[in-house]
């Protein structure tokens, strides 16, 4: 599995112009009348990267998104990825290239407090997961981010949720497919009735972060101070039909970002994951992990936009096989937050075992939304 994410981190993408729809969070709104309403957006990531002295460039991701209200409490998600370089979750191997089905949820939103979505959807398992690719503080997806999913974090289930204080406290709690079928976590010994539930909680001690989703970085037009912890069961998830195992996880991770010295904006996020896969065979993590970041965005225009210096570490200890850390530095050219953004970085992972080469990494990636 490891194997197979230092192949893919030696895959790269190319820059290329933005498709002209909008973003899952912007987009273009009809008002249908008798508070019915659709909206359709998009967005796209490319970047060229190069792979100790290997050059290259591919796209990434392009999303068509879609959503709908048919009165103020029935509505719809339904968004499509155009994936060609396997994923930004690789260590859960899928299809490399195509289009897919990114979410169809069932949205019934009641009230602050409950609110039920049926469908495929992002599972709660981590800030990062609730980000996103699109609204992460640097490039790539966290490897040590490595819970079981169907495809880009998301799978086929229900999620009850809801908030406190316009966002200030919100809880999430589901039961998902999960290790089954054809999922890409799936061994022998799935194929039961056995489902996978996830459960989080956050508060927001400054600003609050309404809605299902949430952003590691508001760049300037929110003060966050956020922690959350979440857990991940799912019995016979590991091992064999003869010899199942189950699988839990759990995480904890926080987020602060402060305007300082003016309104230049400081961030500070950190995370710790722990996974058990009851030591039986599977494609999972089993061990622990752990990443830091920090940025600071420099309250001046450099032409359109502002330079954000920015570095994370992380460090993935295997049981079920060589432990990896990666340091990524350099920085983000924010033009108009996570609409468009545009990173330059540098990486370095470390694989602790002798006859695996470290990779050294530069990406020159773009990122569009409206």
């Amino acid at each position: 599995m490891l194997a197979a994410y230092r192949t893919r981190l030696c895959v790269t993408s190319a820059i290329l112009a933005f498709l002209g729809v909008g973003s899952a969070h912007a987009g273009e709104t009809i008002d249908l009348g008798n508070g019915a309403s659709f909206t359709i957006g998009g967005a796209v990531r490319a970047s060229i990267r190069s792979t100790d002295g290997d050059t290259d460039g591919f796209l990434e991701s392009a999303r068509i998104l879609t959503s709908g209200q048919f009165n103020k409490v029935i509505g719809f998600t339904f968004d499509t990825e155009i994936e060609t370089t396997g994923g930004i979750f690789p260590y859960l191997p899928g299809d490399p290239s195509g289009i897919h089905v990114l979410d169809a949820i069932v949205r019934l939103e009641f009230n602050d407090y409950f609110n039920v979505w049926a469908g495929r959807m992002v599972l709660p398992q981590d800030r990062s997961n609730l980000d996103g690719p699109y609204y992460l503080g640097v490039w790539d997806y966290p490897i040590v981010s490595a819970f079981p999913n169907h495809f880009q974090g998301r799978d086929d289930g229900v999620t009850i949720w809801g908030q406190t204080g316009g966002g200030k406290f919100k809880y999430w709690a589901g039961a998902y497919e999960g290790c089954r079928g054809e999922s890409p976590c799936a061994t022998g010994a799935a194929g039961g009735g056995d489902l996978l539930y996830v459960g989080r909680v956050s508060y927001d001690f400054w600003d609050p972060e309404p809605g299902y989703y949430v952003a590691s970085d508001y760049y300037g037009k929110k003060e966050i101070l956020s922690v959350g912890f979440s857990t991940t069961y799912q019995d016979r998830a590991t091992g064999t039909s003869l010899d199942p195992g189950h699988y839990f996880g759990w995480n904890v991770d926080g987020l602060m970002q402060k305007k300082v010295l003016g309104n230049n904006v400081l961030t500070l996020e950190g995370a710790y994951y722990h996974y058990d896969t009851d030591d039986k065979s599977t494609p999972l993590v089993n061990g622990n992990g752990y990443f830091l970041l920090a940025s600071f965005l420099i309250d001046h225009d450099f032409g359109p936009g502002k330079l954000q210096p920015v570095i994370r570490y992380e460090d993935l200890m295997s049981k079920n096989s060589y432990d990896i850390s990666r340091v990524e530095t350099g920085v983000n050219y924010i033009i108009r937050g996570s609409d468009a953004r545009v990173s330059l970085l540098y990486s370095k992972t470390n694989y602790e075992d002798p006859n695996v080469a470290s990779v050294d990494q530069f990406i020159a990636g773009l990122q569009l939304q409206y």
